[in-house]
């Protein structure tokens, strides 16, 4: 299994007031599926944590630490060219930061599934045809009845 995961789902690995059972569940799946990230998601992540500091959620030890410890995460960074227009053209129909929109474009391009915690990313990759894992859904390519709904309206 394929399967990109954006920065709401590596960052609870890290800041643990965050963990769930479903990030714990992505996170054991490191080194069994092939997790994938856009270049973007190590910024993403190295922003977050430096956030989590500065709010004095973690102290600067924690930081580095858990830094070292993605590094040496098995998650593959794509290392096609970022397709500007069709990041672009995505979160223009969805509503999405382009930022968000990098994750989805990489779904999409490889035919991988994307796992999240942000409602709309999900909304949107279930509307582009994405399977995808977030909390609460029964099936991997099955939306949020409230997302059928917003759908319908």
């Amino acid at each position: 299994m394929a399967l990109v995961i954006d920065a709401s789902i590596a960052l609870p690995w890290f800041l643990h007031d965050e963990r769930s059972a479903f990030t714990d569940g992505i996170l054991s799946e490191l080194g069994q599926a092939e997790i994938w990230v856009p270049p973007l998601w190590r910024l993403e992540l190295a922003n977050g944590l430096l956030m989590a500091e500065r709010r004095k959620r973690i102290d600067r030890q924690t930081r580095l630490e858990a830094l070292e410890l993605a590094e040496g995460m098995a998650i593959r960074v794509d290392s096609a060219p970022v397709q500007l227009r069709e990041i672009s053209s995505l979160a223009e129909r969805h509503g999405l930061t382009a930022y968000d929109a990098s994750y989805l474009e990489l779904a999409v391009r490889q035919g991988f599934a994307l796992a999240t915690l942000d409602r709309t990313l999900a909304h949107a990759a279930a509307a582009e045809g994405v399977p995808v894992h977030s909390p609460g859904r029964g099936s991997a390519a099955e939306p949020r009845r409230r997302y059928r709904r917003e759908a319908a309206a």
